[in-house]
């Protein structure tokens, strides 16, 4: 990676970091300039405003943020697919979890495209297209239960959303750090679902 792209990168992280400890409104240009050990003019010279950089940061946390990271349909077979479940839904609260900052940033982006949706919808249009993912994987996950005849076809649509409010809810305890048992609630939560 040659310097300049180093640098860039730098530029994402430090925001990431700010934006998640102090806030995407608090945090100013001057602010990330000075955790960088840089001038602000020097700054512009990586991105040209504060809104750029938002966008710019908001993009890169959700490049790689997709339900096949964690469930693996082509992979769940009749005899695997709740332990499939059961183990993606962990990997993927604990990799969330471990990431504090992250989860801190997900809440934080999810507070400013709300505050901004008069003005600019692309920030909550995307945070809906991400749940609407999660959404719909979990709705495939559970057409292949209904063929497997793990399940009922009935209310799948409504099953998928529980699968994922419940590992949103989960994060938001953890967030406010509620001490819960997430691995049964989890396990309970696949079990009532596919029955």
């Amino acid at each position: 990676m040659n310097k300049g792209k180093e640098t860039y990168q730098r530029v994402i992280d430090t925001a990431i970091y700010l934006f998640a400890k102090d806030g995407i409104h608090k945090t100013s240009f001057a602010m990330i300039a000075k955790e960088l050990g840089m001038t602000k003019p020097s700054l512009y010279y990586y991105v040209e405003s504060k809104d750029e950089l938002i966008k710019k940061v908001f993009v890169y946390i959700f490049e790689d943020y997709s339900f096949e990271n964690y469930f693996k349909v082509e992979d769940m077979t009749k005899d695997n697919l709740m332990d499939q479940l059961y183990t993606g839904g962990m990997k993927y609260l604990n990799e969330i979890q471990e990431q504090e900052v992250l989860l801190n940033l997900l809440s934080e982006y999810t507070l400013y495209a709300n505050r901004i949706k008069e003005v600019d919808e692309t920030y909550i249009q995307k945070i809906k297209e991400v749940q609407k993912i999660f959404i719909d994987g979990f709705v495939h996950v559970l057409q292949k239960a209904t063929e497997f005849g793990l399940m009922e076809e009935n209310n799948i649509q409504a099953k998928a959303g529980v699968l994922a409010l419940m590992l949103d809810n989960i994060l938001n305890y953890k967030m406010l750090d509620m001490k819960i048992e997430e691995a049964a609630i989890w396990k309970q939560t696949i079990t009532d679902v596919i029955k």
